[in-house]
């Protein structure tokens, strides 16, 4: 199980090596945000490009809103493919003014084929072609300022422009809100950072636009990939180009929302990423040793992620197989897990938290909403683990997405059909629950950081305990261990140092404190006071409290039942803060001694945890019993300190 630990740890370390750069991002974005905003732009004739497969329901849509933008309309032409529909996709787009072709072909299924035939027409049927193309999903609404914006970046002389990706129905449900972070977060802290930085962006399936050159260049759209869009993205930035990026055009797309549509579509892009780096991956590592920070951020983009995945899921599954069959306690197996997930969902938490607050505006739905799916979107990111290891045994084809989410529906989902008074009593709702949310937070930080402070004014080395005069004894915490006598090494740490302690002669008695069940056979104190003979204490030395069931009971019976009056703590450092604090609000001078000589398992629970058992005991303490209670009243065994 030490492997598996240290196998999790070597996994962490590199994932951390390879994406911390994407920290850096965050405030380079927050404070250079406003550069590269171009007010000046020529006019150009643009062709938009849809390739749609059964999307009679939303194409229209899309279609009006590029007849709604505020860009010159002469210089707009709109051209579809119907690729292999049977719906009455063709007819829709006809009434709303656009070109259509249509094409039928079972064997060549794919967008990338599907815009390789789109090519091909418009170089036979409009041989002067255009200035530049745009790339849109039949699914795509427009905001009204979306062409005018990417012209104003074309026209500062960039070829290939990405925009920003937001999402039609981000609160549907978590699965729709975690592609819906995702796309927010790589057009705000990905494209835009590596914008400013000067480094490349990269081409996220639609919304997009190249130049004539580019067009030139590539002829009839030869990217065939899963995903043709990271393959064209990588040919560019391979052959020295940087994509640019608009954060003024914004793009709204529908996003999946059930698990078996979002399994098929991600199951394609992983199996994408893997033909990319087959094909490319050469190219993009040669680049990084020419020095191209672009080639190094598309190869962390595409490659890191999905093999320590992979890697991880293998290892863990494996080990734990082997140790559960030769007996190994699988608890340090599943701490190790525990750890390395915790660490994974702390930092996708920051991403998708960060994204939700700085586009707040921006995400259209529910505040509550909004808070709930910044918890889930690291969920859903470990989806992928699964999908990352079935798309290396898995036969991948290209199965269409539907969609279905209409303007008219989107304009009735936002307002979910409510009166004005509904939706006001509605926000006051939101409004008061999100207020009581964080006045809870806030009192449990608080009350948190009010019990270290008291408590951390007594914790002193060892050395310092063994020149105190005059302490009754040292109260050793009990912690739970296994009914057949064994020692964890928390406790062994504790007893260790208490030993220690009492041989330095800081007191001359240890209270052995600790949990009794017979009915389970389980008797913590008995195993510590057996440690203490075993290293030489005598047992007229040693007082055995059988019924420390907590830490407070813990210090509340060495004062009422054993009369201590001055005392020094033993137990790890995470917990001393509160024993102290403890002590002290029942009029005990206390000073508390960590014994942290190992690295635990399960650690970050146990500190998580702390934080509300020392919001409970504040409670308790605020009581303040002249006595115990009857049961406290009885000494299980040895001697009062007075």
């Amino acid at each position: 199980m030490e492997t598996l630990r240290y196998i999790n740890y070597i996994i962490t370390i590199v994932f951390s090596v390879c994406y911390a750069y994407q920290f850096l991002f965050i405030p380079l974005v927050w404070f250079f945000r406003k550069r590269k905003i171009y007010t000046e732009s020529k006019p150009h004739k643009f062709a938009v490009l849809i390739c749609a497969r059964n999307e009679a329901e939303v194409i229209g849509d899309l279609i009006r809103s590029v007849r709604s933008q505020t860009y010159d309309q002469r210089l707009i032409n709109i051209f579809v493919l119907a690729d292999n529909c049977t719906d009455n996709t063709a007819e829709v787009a006809k009434a709303e003014g656009a070109v259509v072709y249509t094409r039928e072909n079972k064997e060549l299924i794919g967008k990338g084929y599907a815009l390789t035939e789109l090519m091909r027409h418009l170089k036979n049927d409009y041989p002067d072609g255009f200035d530049g193309y745009f790339v849109f999903d039949a699914d795509n609404i427009l905001a009204p300022n979306y062409i005018e914006e990417m012209n104003r970046t074309f026209t500062a002389g960039h070829d290939v422009i990405t925009s920003y990706r937001n999402s039609k129905n981000f609160g549907t449900n978590w699965i729709s809100a975690g592609y819906a972070l995702w796309f927010l977060r790589e057009s705000r802290y990905l494209n835009h950072a590596r914008f400013l930085l000067g480094s490349s962006c990269a081409v996220s399936g639609t919304g997009f636009m190249f130049s004539r050159k580019v067009a030139d260049e590539i002829g009839d759209w030869p990217y065939h990939m899963l995903t043709e869009d990271i393959q064209f993205s990588v040919e560019q930035i391979v052959g020295g180009r940087k994509i640019a990026f608009c954060p003024g055009a914004e793009l709204f797309d529908e996003q999946p929302v059930t698990f078996a549509q979002s399994w098929r579509q991600r199951l394609r892009w992983s199996k994408g990423y893997i033909q990319v780096f087959q094909g490319y991956g050469t190219r993009l590592i040669r680049g990084i040793f020419r020095g191209s920070f672009s080639c190094f951020d598309m190869t962390m983009t595409i490659m890191p992620a999905f093999v320590l995945s992979i890697i991880s899921a293998i290892c863990n599954i494996a080990l734990g197989v082997k140790g559960a069959a030769v007996g190994d306690d699988l608890m340090v197996a599943a701490g190790s897990v525990f750890q390395l997930v915790s660490n994974l969902y702390l930092t996708l938490f920051v991403f998708g938290a960060v994204t939700t607050l700085t586009e707040w505006r921006r995400i259209h739905t529910a505040a509550w909403k909004k808070i709930l799916f910044a918890f889930t979107f690291p969920l859903f990111m470990f989806t992928y683990v699964p999908i990352s290891i079935a798309a290396l045994f898995c036969k991948i084809d290209w199965k269409p997405i539907k969609h279905s989410l209409s303007v008219a529906k989107l304009e009735s989902e936002a307002s979910g059909n409510l009166t004005a008074s509904e939706r006001r009593h509605r926000r006051r709702v939101v409004t008061a629950v999100s207020l009581c949310i964080a006045a809870a937070i806030g009192a449990v930080l608080g009350i948190n950081a009010y019990v270290m402070a008291k408590g951390d004014d007594g914790i002193i080395l060892s050395a310092q305990a063994a020149e105190l005069d005059n302490m009754d004894c040292v109260v050793v915490l009990g912690c739970e261990t296994k009914s057949n006598g064994y020692i964890g090494d928390m406790l062994a740490d504790r007893l260790e140092c208490a030993v220690g302690l009492y041989k330095s002669g800081a007191a001359p008695k240890l209270l052995m404190s600790g949990e009794k069940r017979e009915e389970e056979g389980y008797n913590v104190a008995a195993i510590m006071e057996s440690y203490a003979l075993g290293a030489g204490v005598p047992r007229e030395d040693i007082l055995t409290d059988f019924e420390g069931e907590s830490t407070y009971d813990s210090i509340v019976r060495a004062k009422e039942v054993y009369g201590a009056s001055r005392v020094v703590i033993v137990t790890q450092e995470y917990q001393l803060p509160r024993a102290l604090y403890i002590a002290g609000e029942l009029g005990l001078e206390a000073y508390g001694v960590a014994s942290d000589y190992h690295i635990y398992e399960w650690q970050s629970v146990r500190e998580c945890g702390e934080i509300l058992l020392r919001v409970k005991d504040f409670g308790v303490t605020m009581i303040q019993p002249e006595k115990a209670d009857e049961k406290s009243q009885r000494p299980a065994s040895g001697v009062t300190v007075e």
